[in-house]
């Protein structure tokens, strides 16, 4: 199979999927669980064997997810996908983009061939320890890459969204770590609505157009 052949059936197979669980009457948590739980396991043999990059994967591949994702939890464009991507401590969903399953399905690979007994595998891990093969390799297992990822999300929150991250370093500073290890359950058992907006806490408080309105704060903006 060609790479062009690949990418495409791996779009069709992720389109199919991601149509079939948009269409199901289901509550946004178990449409989550099956993207998790199904369609990432589905692409997990393509990611291991393919040759594509990851920067392809991210282009082609998680911007439609996160286009399901955002309707699903009815988040606006506008809004930040970080705190979805962080843990169940961390007031997240547990979910991460096609991407990150990439970068874990090719980090096995190359440990499979760095640490085997047969010294011509060995070798030939060695002869491909150059270009786009070296991300991989920095990393000793695919934890080590969810982590990177999580922890990447959770600075962006931090440190790069001023209004988002004074908000959610306040929640992880004064939240209980009793109320941590509960919340994921009792938010779960939500009705869509609720459960939905727990999602956009954080989104919440975006300068976005529409929100600069509502506050009465736009038109002294916009005045000369």
């Amino acid at each position: 199979m060609s790479e062009k052949e690949h990418k495409q059936e791996l779009i069709t197979l992720m389109d199919d999927i991601m149509s079939e669980i948009d269409l199901k009457p289901l509550h946004p948590k178990n449409k989550l669980l099956l993207y998790s739980r199904y369609l990432l396991s589905k692409l997990s043999w393509h990611f291991t064997v393919t040759t594509l990059s990851r920067t392809w994967v991210t282009e082609n591949m998680d911007s439609v997810v996160n286009k399901y994702v955002r309707k699903w939890l009815e988040i606006p464009i506008s809004g930040t996908l970080s705190n979805v991507y962080l843990t169940s401590n961390k007031f997240g969903l547990n979910i991460y983009p096609p991407s990150i399953k990439f970068a874990q399905c090719q980090t096995v690979a190359r440990n499979a061939l760095k640490t085997s007994p047969n010294h011509s595998i060995k070798d030939l891990w060695k002869i491909t320890f150059e270009s786009k093969n070296i991300q991989y390799d920095v990393y000793t297992s695919t934890k080590e890459v969810l982590k990177t990822f999580t922890s990447g999300q959770e600075d962006k929150l931090q440190n790069h969204l001023i209004l988002q991250g004074s908000f959610f370093s306040n929640v992880i500073k004064f939240s209980l770590s009793k109320l941590n290890g509960i919340w994921s359950k009792s938010q779960s058992n939500l009705p869509k609505n609720i459960y939905n907006f727990t999602i956009r806490y954080i989104n919440n408080s975006l300068p976005t157009r529409k929100n600069l309105t509502k506050w009465g704060i736009l038109l002294l903006l916009l005045k000369p």
